[in-house]
């Protein structure tokens, strides 16, 4: 099983330099043709994309055990809390707390 990346053009050069798979949005490639490009690679056992183009990725993979979809924060996105506090929100309903922590 291989890990895949999708990401912009910026990321792109870095992620190929550590050997992973990338699929890069551009204006050739768009998240649909990515997602049916994934589908195609048996060898994906994970596919990382940056949050911003999270949602269809969750939607195209929903219900299947492989590949596994997860997101990385985007510096282009605001946010409130800090994005592990979004993703435990979004995933588990709730906050996680740690002690000494507040509020």
């Amino acid at each position: 099983m291989k890990p895949v990346i999708v990401v912009t053009s910026d990321l792109a050069d870095g992620f190929r330099l550590a050997g992973i798979a990338v699929f890069e949005l551009n204006e050739e490639r768009n998240v649909s043709q990515i997602i049916q490009e994934v589908f195609e690679m048996p060898e994906a056992g994970i596919v990382l994309v940056d949050e911003r183009y999270m949602e269809p990725f969750e939607k195209a993979f929903a219900g299947r055990d492989l590949p596994m979809v997860a997101s990385f924060p985007a510096e282009e996105v605001q946010r409130e809390g800090s994005y592990i506090d979004e993703l435990t929100l979004r995933y588990l309903g709730q906050k996680i707390y740690v002690e000494g922590e507040s509020e």
